[in-house]
């Protein structure tokens, strides 16, 4: 959400444009002077629409890569791109940069937002009495694996029971 109103956004612009001074008008109104820049730029592009606000947008690799293209080509910097392109945040250019020449146009897909879902619930096997013919194969082969895992528990079992047997002989030696 935009913190100026459009109406403040235009009186600043108009201000700078009539009468320069980029830090005067920046500290009469108490906003940083890159504003004033992004500002001025976007309205002698693209006029009144681009000082309103706007939601947030989600752009596509290939718009992304259009606009690196397009830097590169016009050796345009970052400010006057952003205003060519009316992109609301010019700092997310550098992004794009950063991450084009990291990982290629790979690395400008989007990304899920928030946190990596939790995994379902584990659901432990309960032997059913049916008979074979009539289970699927995939109860079968969980059928099987509970029977392993069951007949490895007791094996194990057996084993900590003799050992402790073992030890317990021995001591009283």
């Amino acid at each position: 959400m935009s913190k100026y109103s459009t109406q403040f956004k235009l009186k600043v612009v108009k201000e700078y444009l009539k009468f320069g001074g980029l830090r005067r008008i920046a500290n009469l109104h108490e906003i940083n002077t890159s504003d004033i820049r992004n500002w001025t730029l976007a309205y002698q592009t693209h006029g009144l629409p681009s000082l309103k606000k706007r939601v947030l947008q989600q752009y596509t690799p290939q718009f992304k890569l259009s606009v690196l293209q397009y830097m590169k080509n016009n050796q345009a910097s970052i400010r006057p791109t952003a205003a060519h392109f009316n992109i609301a945040a010019p700092s997310s250019i550098s992004v794009w940069q950063r991450l084009y020449n990291e990982g290629g146009i790979a690395a400008l897909q989007a990304r899920p937002k928030g946190r990596v879902p939790m995994p379902k619930p584990f659901k432990p096997f309960v032997p059913t009495n049916k008979p074979v013919t009539q289970m699927t194969q995939e109860e079968l082969i969980q059928e099987l694996e509970y029977r392993r895992v069951e007949t490895d528990y007791l094996k194990k079992l057996e084993a900590l029971a003799q050992q402790k047997h073992l030890a317990s002989k021995n001591k009283s030696k």
